[in-house]
């Protein structure tokens, strides 16, 4: 900032100054020569040296950042919510998932991720009328008629899905780039302060198409362009109190590579609780660590001959910043 523009400065000390080549704070503040060295170099001395750095305090509480009390740095700048999922996991998670997290839900094709997560992000959106939330489908697989059967199981009137099926915002996007431009725009939207948009949660399904064509084994290129994009992502969430929900497919687990050539028998995954899971998240071990929480949904391993109306989903906590990992729960049948 240019040193005339400090009003309580005296004009003649602005003008010796600036004969000196100090024509802004930043020459005052940062420039080689100390306070008193410069002091010395003014040919009027029509103000003590005292006064002078009364002066430079004086830009320096104009430019300084106001302090803030550490206790103020642990309250959310946006009122802090949590997403209702299955009862026995919202008991555990203390009310269900917390705001500004990304979170992953992994599982294999057939295990009932993408209708248990549109089933709470539905819910969610009816028990509060004043919020939205936005589905990016990466795969065009997402069917409207899911939801309207959620819906309808829910005993939901017409009126009432039509109003809250609006609150819903549907985005088709199949590259790296067009998720970045809804997230940007909307990022855009949300900075200002007359936008009336209350987005709450964000679900990206899938982001194992989304990342998958940019990982390789011979270039690093691939993960460095999902790390920045993850680390967007969870600043995003933070910054405007959003639930970030990415639902990522599942691989088969690999023996160690010393043992590949040694053995044919399947490996188990060890965050699992059951010895039958053989699969693991999409995406590599990296990524796990890019969330701040994995949610395994699986089929129940063992069914009984009497349970064949009925299909068991499970949902395991893999791993979690904000709770004990390695927790099971049995939503039922459907």
């Amino acid at each position: 900032m240019l040193l005339k523009a400090f009003a309580l400065l005296p004009d003649d000390l602005v003008t010796e100054l600036a004969s000196l080549g100090i024509l802004t704070s930043t020459d005052l503040m940062f420039s080689s020569p100390t306070p008193l060295e410069i002091y010395s170099r003014l040919s009027s001395k029509s103000i003590s040296f005292p006064e002078f750095e009364a002066c430079i305090k004086v830009i320096l509480t104009k430019l300084a950042t106001s302090g803030q009390e550490a206790v103020e740095l642990d309250q959310p700048s946006h009122p802090c919510f949590k997403m209702e999922t299955l009862t026995s996991l919202d008991n555990y998670l203390d009310g269900g998932l917390p705001c500004a997290r990304v979170i992953e839900i992994s599982g294999d094709n057939g295990s009932g991720k993408r209708i248990l997560l549109l089933n709470c992000v539905l819910m969610s959106l009816l028990r509060n009328r004043e919020i939205e939330g936005l589905w990016i489908d990466t795969t065009g697989d997402f069917a409207i008629e899911r939801a309207v059967q959620i819906l309808e199981y829910h005993q939901q009137s017409l009126d009432n899905m039509e109003i809250l099926l609006q609150r819903l915002h549907i985005s088709l996007a199949t590259d790296m780039e067009s998720v970045q431009q809804i997230i940007r725009a909307l990022d855009f939207q949300l900075a200002l302060q007359a936008s009336s948009i209350q987005m709450k949660y964000i679900v990206i399904d899938s982001v194992t198409s989304l990342f998958g064509p940019y990982l390789s084994a011979v270039s690093s290129q691939g993960h460095a362009i999902m790390a920045a994009f993850m680390r967007y992502l969870r600043d995003f969430a933070k910054r405007y109190s959003v639930i970030i929900l990415l639902i990522n497919n599942a691989t088969l687990m690999q023996p160690p590579s010393t043992a590949r050539a040694q053995t044919t028998a399947e490996v188990t995954n060890p965050r699992s609780v059951f010895a039958s899971t053989i699969r693991k998240p999409a995406l590599g071990p990296s990524f796990t660590f890019m969330t701040d929480a994995t949610l395994w949904v699986s089929l129940w391993p063992a069914q009984e001959e009497d349970e064949e109306k009925f299909t068991t989903h499970v949902v395991e906590v893999f791993r979690s910043k904000f709770s004990v990992s390695k927790y099971l729960v049995e939503p039922g049948g459907d």
